[in-house]
């Protein structure tokens, strides 16, 4: 059993999972295996309510000798890998000097438990009029949200939009003539390269923390809140008030923004293993909420679900599994035939069993794409062609 640090740290959650290799239906299956508990990496702090809350190097070319005879041949060089962002470095202290302006503290009040609590966060200006890119999970059920830019001034932000799919929000200040951060290309991003969080690790106090490593994975495929991410993965320490704030390389610019880690209810048997959104990914969510208020171009099935584990459905006596409760009228689903209390077993040949999984496969499509949702209905299994709508729509 694994401890994910959401509102009330003394719960404990099921470990997140990984997702499978896909498979062809057939009946249902146990999904996945445990890795470790993701963290989102948020801050609450009042009374008893705490938290809230992955291009390999070319080897160098050894002389191949293998046939065992000795050669009086010169030996080849050995191949030296020179990473693109070795030639224009920064020190880490110029780094800092050159991000920082960019990085704001988010201060959110949420009523938790019959509560009002103080949350924090991380923010990163995205443009000069006082948009600030942070993490959904940072002002998701907030009252209230307070930006403290560098220079210390306070400002009351507005909540733009928020998307739970990729854990990006906006929020705007009335102000002008903000510092911009400078923002760098993740798709770049190699293993081992110098990467750099900047945030309020625990709170206002810790404001303006930097922590170093490096990447450890230029993209990972974890699970987060029932949604499959594909996150840069990187050993610099990341605590509870990060989340929302810049994941740096070597010239200073952002490349990611932090947003999750690896705990388990032993603080001890993990060590950094922390996660931050690919820079693109974040930048073309906000760029749609600030314009649209809604990330368009998403495929939508157009069903609510119940997701429920078996030991979940023994506790609460209900079915385990997908089931629909609720389907939107004139939507993709219902032009296909789904009802009400359908059981989602496989989409595309694919079997189903939890919310992430069902997200996780319609995600591979387009909008327009016509796919095959196997359903139960009154202990008989059904294939329904739907074509999947767009949130543009």
């Amino acid at each position: 059993m694994y401890q994910q640090n959401d509102r009330n740290q003394n719960n404990l959650y099921d470990p997140v999972f990984a997702p499978k290799p896909p498979k062809k239906h057939a009946g249902l299956k146990k999904f996945g295996k445990a890795v470790a508990g993701l963290a989102l990496v948020a801050c609450i702090s009042v009374g008893s309510i705490l938290g809230y809350n992955a291009l390999f190097p070319p080897q160098a070319a050894a002389p191949d000798n293998a046939g065992g005879a000795a050669s009086n041949a010169p030996s080849a060089s050995p191949t030296i890998y020179l990473p693109t962002y070795s030639a224009d470095a920064l020190t880490p202290p110029e780094i800092f000097q050159k991000a920082v302006p960019s990085v704001v503290s988010i201060t959110t009040e949420v009523q938790s438990y019959g509560r009002i609590g103080q949350g924090t966060g991380t923010g990163i200006v995205m443009s000069a009029d006082g948009y600030i890119i942070t993490n959904n999970h940072v002002v998701e059920g907030a009252q209230s949200v307070q930006v403290t830019l560098n220079d210390g001034r306070s400002f009351d932000a507005e909540v733009v939009g928020t998307d739970a799919n990729t854990d990006i929000a906006v929020v705007k200040i009335d102000a002008a003539g903000l510092t911009v951060a400078e923002f760098g290309d993740s798709s770049s991003l190699v293993t081992g390269e110098p990467a750099y969080a900047i945030g309020n690790p625990l709170g206002i106090q810790f404001a303006e923390t930097m922590t170093g490593g490096m990447i450890s994975a230029p993209s990972r495929e974890v699970t987060i809140d029932r949604y499959v991410m594909t996150l840069i993965q990187v050993d610099a320490a990341i605590n509870p008030g990060n989340s929302g704030g810049p994941l740096v390389n070597s010239q200073g610019q952002v490349v990611g923004v932090v947003n999750a880690k690896i705990m388990t209810s032993n603080s001890n048997d993990v060590e950094g293993i922390g996660f931050a959104i690919p820079i693109e990914t974040a930048l073309n969510v906000a760029n749609d909420l600030i314009e649209y208020g809604y990330v368009t171009n998403r495929p939508v099935l157009g069903v609510s679900v119940q997701s429920l584990t078996a030991q979940e459905a023994m506790l609460y006596r209900m079915e385990a599994g997908l089931v629909v409760k609720e389907v939107t009228p004139g939507g993709p689903a219902e032009k296909a035939g789904v009802q009400v209390d359908d059981k989602i077993i496989a989409f595309n040949g694919v079997d189903v069993e939890t919310f992430a999984e069902l997200n996780y496969e319609k995600d591979k499509c387009k909008p327009g794409d016509t796919v095959t949702l196997t359903v139960e209905r009154g202990g008989s299994e059904l294939e329904l062609k739907v074509t999947l709508g767009s949130s543009s729509d």
